[in-house]
């Protein structure tokens, strides 16, 4: 092609720019700002290292184990009596009376449903107010009828169902430690929570106390080989992992705590042998743990003097445990009956959990906000009062999740400011990082509460949503009022934040999250990506999801679902092999997984137990402002496109095309106008692009003027990767006019 349009003492040479391959979209600085590989938006996109941005897989629903209306109320009424048992007549004032309904569980008035009945005017079918005679027998009389009634009537009346599932309000991913094929992701609904199996879709009721529903929102985790249900000033639940029987969840203990007290241990109830300790206590609780230190206060027997200290070894049960003895405590005759005491708090006493909004594991702990006060109450029935502290946290006992020093194990940040604890994250090194809305902060050696210490990382960012903590490395993300930021280990001592956001590029949509929704969000971490789903514009649930990629160092994609009724309420990593992956949590009990499908389909539930439903995925890039480093307004001429299909699918898309100064914006048309056939290339009649082919396209702009120019391509069908894009264009308009 010639390098010049004309061949004259003003020549006008032939520019090209263009790129042959993407790393990510900046939306902060203007298009034509942006460096060679950027692109100015990228929506439901994956790019690779090797510079392809292809349309993402499809989101598939795994499963949907819940069968019930969307509300409390059965939908839309339930049968109550059919053409075999139900008899309508008209009484001579006009009202409709119907006879052998089983009415029984009727108020004395309220709505029914009626189908199928005829020779009635005008028709009495549908939604009707009624009056009840009798348990068999009510009356409709919103209006005055005429005729003989007929047909096949059927009749419904809507009931109140308490088990029905309303929402789901917690979730957290759960594995069996002592089975190696065992994945699960349980949810807590406000009737039961269920368990599902990722890797067989066997889904398990886990049920709750009697008479117990859950109504706001919980968070969940496991811990210990359990998993807990936390409700913020309630009491918590806990669940022992147990699939066997009945699975249940129980009430936390609660209460006022039972202090250490002494352990007399009876007559013939010490025994040594091999340098081990046994002591049976016969019908009194010791309520030790493996590795509690308890203390000789008095003994029969000069072997065990008073003072000495000992580490409990062995919980034979809920009576009897083991030490080990050294060789100066070897005698073990059988008059000896020491007292022992259990280990006992350095401050104001142990509590019991204290009803916490949410905890975390850490070396062999839990911790959590100390907002609650456990009042005195019935065991797993306690009372809480608010202590009205915001910014303090407590850690349990070492693999105890009941018992709480409140002065060792009590850690209170910011005191006198207006700060509150937000989350926490379990770091390297026996590092706390606790999370405040305006600050962070850091707690070490939690190994010895009694010697732990904590400092202030920084007071000039804070966190926004707990659940949009990720640690990658030695980088911890997390959403901040002004974006995403990270903190991470400069050395081996020093944890410092970075200055400027990680999603300073998308700074756009990062002004778009919903202020009042924005602590709903939530992250992970996989294949070299953290998803952080958030809410966008005005919705109050997280319908978006930005994915940041670590091999590219930029902003990927803004992934997001066709319909209003999708939301995203928690996400998590599970599964082994081919099934692991990023699986998706929403308030409507489905399960999905993220990139699943190979085709151009998201497939998902829009209501508690409703209808599968296929929808096409909205993938579109737009390109950087391509001006071929010139301020002059030009006359663009030709475009390039190298595009591939996928393996599984045909491709077509839409080509818009877009100038600045003059502005202006057009529908070039479809890959398949320009995808024409020839003889010697497998390319489908029609002109979408076969399955596995690739192709350059090549298509006349028309001499559209503009200082700069950039191209939007729109995904109709399949799963299209863009390899490289190419614009050429000329020095247009050389006069002093200015460009409209």
């Amino acid at each position: 092609m010639s390098r010049y349009s004309t061949y004259g003492r003003l020549d006008n040479r032939i520019e090209k720019e263009g790129d042959v391959g993407f790393v990510g979209f900046n939306n902060r600085l203007r298009p034509d700002q942006l460096q060679s590989g950027l692109l100015a938006d990228a929506q439901n996109i994956r790019i690779d290292r090797n510079g392809q941005a292809q349309v993402r897989k499809g989101i598939d629903l795994i499963t949907n184990p819940l069968v019930a209306g969307s509300s409390a109320l059965i939908l839309p009424f339930y049968l109550v009596a059919n053409d075999t048992s139900v008899t309508v007549n008209r009484n001579n004032s006009g009202e409709v009376v119907i006879t052998n309904v089983n009415a029984a569980n009727f108020s004395t008035n309220g709505t029914v449903n009626i189908t199928d009945v005829t020779g009635l005017n005008p028709v009495v079918n549908g939604d009707r107010p009624f009056t009840k005679n009798s348990d068999t027998q009510i009356t409709i009389s919103d209006q005055s009828y005429s005729g003989t009634a007929g047909g096949t009537a059927t009749v419904k009346f809507g009931i109140i169902n308490n088990d029905a599932v309303e929402s789901i309000y917690g979730s957290c991913s759960f594995s069996d430690p002592n089975s190696a094929g065992s994945q699960y992701i349980i949810f807590a609904s406000n009737g039961k929570a269920i368990a599902i199996n990722i890797e067989t879709l066997v889904s398990t009721d886990i049920v709750y106390p009697t008479g117990f529903n859950i109504s706001e929102e919980a968070s969940m985790i496991q811990a210990f080989n359990k998993v807990f249900i936390f409700r913020n000033g309630k009491e918590a639940l806990e669940w022992n992992g147990s699939f066997s029987g009945t699975p249940a969840f129980t009430k936390v203990q609660s209460g006022t705590y039972s202090q250490p007290a002494l352990l007399t241990t009876p007559s013939s109830g010490f025994s040594i042998a091999n340098n081990i300790a046994t002591v049976d206590l016969g019908s009194t609780a010791h309520n030790l743990l493996e590795g509690d230190i308890i203390k000789i206060l008095s003994s029969s027997n000069s072997t065990l003097t008073e003072g000495d200290t000992f580490v409990v070894a062995t919980i034979v049960d809920a009576n009897e445990f083991k030490f080990f003895v050294t060789a100066d405590n070897l005698s073990a005759a059988s008059n000896i009956t020491p007292r022992f005491s259990r280990s006992a708090s350095v401050g104001m006493g142990f509590t019991h959990m204290p009803a916490p909004p949410f905890a975390v594991y850490h070396q062999r702990r839990l911790f959590m906000p100390f907002n609650f006060t456990v009042d005195s109450g019935l065991a797993n029935q306690g009372t809480f009062t608010s202590r009205g502290i915001l910014d303090e946290v407590i850690g349990s006992r070492v693999l105890d999740t009941n018992t709480y020093d409140q002065f060792a194990s009590q850690f209170r940040f910011n005191a006198g400011t207006s700060d509150f604890v937000v989350g926490m994250h379990s770091f390297t090194d026996d590092s706390l990082i606790v999370f405040n809305r305006n600050s962070i902060h850091l707690i070490q050696n939690t190994t010895s509460l009694g010697s732990s210490s904590n400092k202030l990382l920084t007071d000039e960012i804070g966190c926004v949503a707990r659940e949009s903590i990720e640690q990658v490395g030695n980088r911890i993300l997390f959403l901040s009022d002004n974006g995403v930021y990270g903190t991470e280990f400069l050395d081996e001592y020093n944890l410092r934040g970075t200055q400027i956001p990680l999603s300073e590029p998308i700074n756009s949509t990062i002004e778009r999250i919903n202020k009042n929704a924005k602590s709903k969000s939530v992250s992970v971490y996989f294949d070299n990506r953290y998803y952080l789903a958030v809410p966008l514009d005005t919705s109050s649930k997280n319908n978006a999801i930005l994915i940041y990629n670590f091999l590219n160092n930029q902003w990927e994609s803004i992934d997001s679902v066709k319909s209003t009724n999708f939301n995203i309420s928690n996400m998590f990593v599970v599964g082994e092999g081919d099934s692991r992956g990023i699986y998706i949590i929403n308030d409507l009990g489905g399960i999905f997984r993220l990139d699943a499908r190979n085709d151009d389909k998201d497939t998902i539930v829009s209501q508690i137990g409703g209808a599968q439903e296929n929808i096409i995925i909205p993938a579109s890039i737009t390109t950087r402002q391509y001006t071929v480093k010139s301020l002059d307004r030009k006359k663009w001429r030709d475009f390039d496109f190298h595009v591939q299909s996928s393996d599984v699918n045909v491709s077509d898309f839409d080509i818009v095309v877009e100038t600045e100064n003059p502005d202006s914006s057009d529908v070039l048309g479809k890959l398949s106008d320009y995808n024409t056939p020839k003889e010697t290339e497998e390319i489908s009649t029609d002109g979408k692009l076969d399955i596995g082919e690739d192709v350059s396209i090549r298509g006349r702009i028309g001499n559209r003027r503009g200082y700069g120019i950039q191209f939007t391509i729109n995904n109709t069908i399949g799963r299209p990767m863009i390899r490289a894009i190419e614009v050429e264009g000329s020095t247009a308009m050389r006069s002093t006019d200015k460009a409209i």
